[in-house]
């Protein structure tokens, strides 16, 4: 089990049982506007919402989605692009869980992408203060639910880790995609990466 509690601590807060099966895995409520980031949120976590305005393959197999929402009426966005290349593997012969293991990038969409970092500093408590989101950053994913190279089959799960730079810029966390329903969540991992992850988001 220690492998589960490693992929799947802090993944939506809600179990700590096994992932089920993929013909049982909870659809969400569909959004149709970009919503208040915050709207779901649970007592003592910050996981944030944002609502796919945009889905495209781009012309070397990676994949681009747009997320859009506002905090206190701020307007937020960011785009995340799934890397071209997934491995798929598993957890060994005893788990029914194929993992795919890729790249992922959060790329800036320029205004709403910096008001994105500077809310999420706010919201974490990090006082890393950023002026502007970083043009791009890039995480190594591990999915943890659905298959990354078509996000038409289903909701996709995806463990991040930001292993750039030294032991205290190491972070984790989770992005959730689900196109059906127009969501793209953006969920913390611990509270112990909450400032790593704005250093990472931010522009140098």
């Amino acid at each position: 089990m220690g492998i589960f509690a490693f992929l799947f601590g802090g993944c939506g807060k809600q179990s700590k049982s096994p992932p089920q099966p993929t013909a049982q895995i909870h659809v969400s409520k569909p959004l149709t506007a970009p919503p208040e980031i915050t709207s779901e949120e649970e007592e003592g976590s910050h996981d944030l919402v944002f609502y796919i305005q945009e889905h495209k393959r781009l012309l070397d197999g990676s994949q681009s989605i747009r997320g859009s929402g506002t905090h206190k009426g701020r307007p937020l966005g960011l785009e995340i692009v799934l890397g071209a290349s997934w491995k798929a593997g598993s957890l060994g012969k005893n788990i029914p869980l194929v993992t795919y293991r890729g790249i992922v990038t959060y790329r800036s969409t320029g205004e709403e992408g910096d008001a994105f970092v500077q809310v999420l500093d706010e919201l974490y408590g990090a006082k890393v203060s950023p002026k502007a989101m970083s043009r791009e950053t890039q995480f190594s994913g591990i999915s943890l639910e659905g298959d990354p190279r078509d996000l038409a089959k289903g909701p996709v799960k995806i463990k991040l880790f930001f292993e750039s730079g030294g032991q205290d810029d190491y972070a984790e966390l989770f992005t959730n995609i689900e196109l059906a329903a127009h969501r793209l969540e953006v969920r913390e991992k611990d509270e112990e990466y909450r400032t790593p992850v704005v250093k990472a988001l931010q522009a140098h």
